[in-house]
C-alpha cells in the first residue's frame, strides 16, 4: 500500500487559513483623534476659536492611516471615509498631512470661522501619498455628511512633542 505523497496538505491549508484569515477580518484603518473633539451640534463650540475639519472622503489606500498635525502638534490619523475636527486659537497655521510624503495647507484661522480640508489619497512609490485641499463650506459640509467621526485616543509618546494649536 502506497502512502499519499502529501498527507498533511489539508492540515497545512487549514493552519494557514487560521493564521491568515483574521487579517481579512480586521477591516480598514480607522480614524483616530488625539485632541479634544468639539461638540458637533454647534458651528463652533468656543466662539473665540476657529474650527478645522480634515476629511478623507475616498476609500483608496484603505489599509493606511495618514497623520495630520496643526502647527507641528499631532491631531490624529485619518482612515478612509473619516474626518478629524478640532478648534484652535486664531492666527496663521499650517495643517500638515503625512503619509509617504507631506502635504501642507496654510490657513489664517479667524474666531468663529469653520475651515474644511480634503485629504486626497494618491498612489505613491512605496505607499499612498496625500494631498490637502482647502475647500469652501458648501462642498465641505456636503462631504462631511458622508464621513464618520474619529475614535478618541491619546497621542503616541513619539508624537507628544509639538506646539499647541
Amino acid at each position: 500500500m502506497k502512502t499519499p505523497k502529501y498527507p498533511n496538505t489539508m492540515k497545512t491549508s487549514l493552519a494557514l487559513l487560521a493564521c491568515i484569515g483574521p487579517l481579512f477580518l480586521t477591516g480598514c484603518a480607522s480614524t483616530r483623534q488625539f485632541v479634544p473633539f468639539p461638540e458637533q451640534s454647534q458651528r463652533v463650540q468656543d466662539p473665540s476659536k476657529g474650527r478645522i475639519y480634515v476629511m478623507r472622503p475616498a476609500g483608496l489606500g484603505a489599509a493606511i492611516t495618514m497623520n495630520v498635525s496643526d502647527g507641528g502638534k499631532p491631531i490624529g490619523k485619518t482612515g478612509p471615509h473619516g474626518f478629524l475636527c478640532w478648534e484652535r486659537d486664531p492666527g496663521d497655521t499650517i495643517v500638515i498631512g503625512t503619509a509617504e510624503g507631506a502635504s501642507q495647507a496654510p490657513l489664517t484661522v479667524q474666531s468663529g470661522n469653520v475651515y474644511y480640508i480634503f485629504q486626497h489619497v494618491r498612489m505613491g512609490l512605496l505607499m499612498a501619498r496625500n494631498e490637502l485641499e482647502v475647500v469652501d463650506e458648501d462642498k465641505g459640509r456636503k462631504v462631511l455628511k458622508k464621513c464618520h467621526r474619529p475614535k478618541m485616543e491619546q497621542a503616541p509618546p513619539s508624537a507628544a512633542s509639538g506646539t499647541s494649536p
